[in-house]
This record gives structure tokens, C-alpha cells and sequence, in this order.
């Protein structure tokens, strides 16, 4: 091999270390945000800040929509680090909570 060469490949190396090492950086430092939606394999993902009656003030909410089934889950992350709990807040049909939207909650049972 020629000095040019192996000098050559010495240089692309090095780029393409660095490259990596920048691609890994940037993976370990991923953070989902409130109000992100996420799409993909027939379900979408709504992430946003709690409700407004809450009992926390950094309460975070996940919204799963099964658009296949037409189903609805929503969950909420609760309660101080390190210490925090998923729980589920409601969920169903989609026509269940239409109808609940146009009709009295004690006409509609929860599943």
C-alpha cells in the first residue's frame, strides 16, 4: 500500500469513529416530551402533560388508541421520583365514551 493511501484510510477511520461515537451520544439522551404522538403496527400514542385536577403537579398521561379495534386506554404517571406509578385511568370503546360524551355517565357501563 501506498503512503497516500494508508493515509487515506487512517482519515476515514477516524471519521467515521467520531461518526459513531456522536450517533451513540445522541441515543442515550433520547427523551419523549409531553405532547408527542406516535404512530405505527394500527396504534397511535398521545403523550401530555396531567389534568388539571390532579392530586400531583408532574403528572404525565399516555393515551393508546387501538385504531384497528376502536378501543381507548389511557394511563397516568404519578407520583415523585424515584418512586412513580402507572395507573389506568379509563378505557373501552371508542362508542363507549362518544356515548357517555352525549348521555349521562350512569346510563354507560365501564367494561
Amino acid at each position: 500500500m501506498s503512503a497516500i493511501s494508508n493515509t487515506t484510510l487512517w482519515i476515514t477511520a477516524a471519521i467515521l469513529a467520531v461518526l459513531v461515537f456522536i450517533q451513540a451520544g445522541s441515543h442515550s439522551n433520547s427523551v419523549v416530551h409531553a405532547d408527542m404522538i406516535a404512530e405505527g403496527g394500527g396504534f397511535t400514542m398521545l403523550t401530555m402533560t396531567g389534568r388539571s385536577g390532579a392530586r400531583d403537579k408532574d403528572v404525565q398521561s399516555l393515551i393508546i388508541l387501538d385504531n384497528a379495534a376502536g378501543w381507548l386506554l389511557a394511563y397516568e404517571l404519578t407520583g415523585n421520583r424515584p418512586n412513580r406509578v402507572i395507573e389506568l385511568l379509563d378505557g373501552g370503546p371508542l362508542d363507549r365514551f362518544f356515548r357517555h360524551g352525549q348521555g349521562s355517565s350512569s346510563e354507560i357501563p365501564r367494561p
